[in-house]
């Protein structure tokens, strides 16, 4: 089975709940690329990748470039992605880059899928028929009551855990809030995400004065190519830490393992590059005894995660999972887990008049 071609598409689309607020963020759309990849046996594989509302035109012209290079090639989705990511990385070993070779390696496992007419998951292995999610807001912006009402319709809904954001200008003023959030649900297990935007002295103060909310994780204190200042950060202080989102390769993944900077690993399926290098990452993970609780695109992840042994949970983002964008025919979490489609493939049907509507043309 060979590639005949490729067609990639980009979409903007608007956040459903209005915009997003962190303390390094203001988003109000997420940019969905889609590959539509035609073998010479007429398997019709479909990946997509994502961004944060910025660099999805970069990302197309990317893909348009590296795409006569892959024409005639077998389907085989290794030796693809290492091929395509030497011809690219001379632009950078990571972010746009391996954004752009997720859409392609996607569909490269969903042609494969499709062509043994099963379910991803059973294709790579599965291990488990159904995935824990914790609810996650984009939500610096909100009240506090506004905030404390999410979290306990996530814990009402059969979440695992719920995720807040943190970074107030005033440290107290984030104590107050996830004061409010524990009197409210008790000992349900709470998450908080600073959105790399403390300083080293800052983490440590904040972290400290978090201490007795009992938090699952404090996610990226610091900013992310610090690895070394989380391996300090980790040694001071007792709450554990999670990072991955905004970390694209094995590589640099490795630097955080070896030098112990991280407890949760939440390396994001397109950002790394598509599901070929996130089982590397999650076999690397394995070996350090460390989780695999990926960011974003819950329907996508779900279903690569009952193949991982080493799987903890999924993102469910309020208004951000492909479902709500609408980039996707909708495949909502079910009373706290992800159950993933039996349909071959990746298991998604992309929402193809919606994403029309919004497609950007280039």
């Amino acid at each position: 089975m060979k590639i005949e071609s490729i067609e990639y598409r980009l979409s903007r689309l608007p956040l459903p709940k209005g915009t997003w607020g962190d303390q390094i963020h203001v988003v109000t759309h997420i940019e969905i690329i889609t590959a539509h990849l035609t073998t010479d046996t007429g398997v019709v594989g479909v990946g997509l990748s994502h961004t944060s509302g910025v660099g999805g035109i970069t990302m197309m012209s990317m893909l348009r470039e590296l795409t006569p290079t892959l024409i005639g090639q077998e389907v085989a989705a290794v030796p693809l992605w290492h091929r395509s990511w030497q011809y690219l990385r001379d632009n950078g070993p990571g972010g746009t880059t391996t954004l752009a070779l997720a859409a392609v390696d996607l569909a490269v496992w969903d042609a494969l899928a499709k062509e043994r007419q099963v379910p991803l998951a059973d294709l790579l292995g599965r291990v488990r028929d159904r995935v824990p999610v914790y609810g996650s807001g984009i939500n610096l912006n909100l009240s506090a009551d506004e905030v404390v009402e999410q979290v306990r319709g996530w814990k009402a809904d059969g979440c695992f855990a719920a995720k807040v954001k943190v970074g107030k200008p005033d440290i107290e003023e984030d104590v107050e809030r996830l004061t409010k959030i524990r009197e409210a649900v008790g000992m349900f297990p709470l998450m908080v995400d600073a959105n790399q935007g403390w300083t080293y002295a800052r983490a440590v103060q904040a972290m400290k004065r978090f201490e007795h909310l009992d938090l699952y994780w404090v996610e990226e204190p610091l900013r992310v190519d610090d690895v070394e200042g989380h391996a300090r950060l980790r040694g001071r202080v007792g709450t554990p830490i999670g990072l991955g989102e905004n970390v694209y390769t094995l590589q640099q993944f490795n630097q955080y393992f070896v030098n112990d900077a991280c407890d949760f690993v939440q390396a994001d399926l397109g950002r790394v590059g598509g599901l070929t290098p996130y089982l590397d990452i999650a076999a690397l993970a394995r070996a350090y005894s460390l989780p695999m609780a990926p960011h974003f695109v819950l329907e996508l992840s779900g279903q690569v995660l009952c193949s991982v042994p080493n799987a903890l949970c999924g993102e469910m983002t309020d208004g951000g999972t492909l479902s709500e964008l609408g980039a996707i025919v909708p495949q909502p979490a079910q009373h706290g887990y992800f159950v993933p489609s039996d349909r071959p493939g990746l298991g998604i049907e992309l929402a193809t008049d919606y994403l029309n509507q919004h497609r950007v043309e280039i």
